[in-house]
């Protein structure tokens, strides 16, 4: 299987253009062109406030990153997930946004999660946390 779940933050670095850290940048790219993507609505929705607020992105340019995504596996978020990620963000001490992220892989039956926002190699469930700057694991 080829297949992820991609976070914002991996997003974002592929969007990157002035990245001080271009091997992040590179490897981010590298990964959205071969790899099966899938996010969520909640994906889209932050990377849209990063490219406009962090990356200077204007409103059209970052428009058309989030049209891309909306082409891949995009996961939308029920008000049963938000509950559901709300609980196992108290049962895991993470943030209910990482928690939200989980979920929705999960709900994609996603096994791997690409980020570098939870601890490299951790299994929540089915879902096992991939931080793929230091190790890919579907290489």
């Amino acid at each position: 299987m080829n297949a992820a779940f991609f976070d914002t933050n991996i997003v974002a670095y592929a969007a990157d253009t002035a990245a001080p850290d271009v091997t992040k940048r590179d490897l981010a790219r590298q990964l959205m062109q071969t790899r099966e993507i899938t996010t969520s609505t909640q994906v889209m929705m932050e990377l849209y406030q990063v490219l406009r607020r962090k990356l200077a992105y204007g409103a059209q340019a970052a428009m058309e990153w989030i049209q891309t995504l909306q082409k891949d596996n995009v996961v939308t978020v029920s008000p049963a997930d938000v509950i559901h990620a709300i609980e196992m963000s108290s049962r895991h001490n993470i943030s209910h946004w990482d928690g939200l992220i989980l979920v929705a892989a999960q709900r994609a039956e996603m096994e791997i999660v690409y980020t570098e926002d939870l601890n490299h190699g951790q299994a929540y469930g089915p879902v096992r946390v991939c931080n793929p700057f230091v190790e890919d694991f579907l290489a």
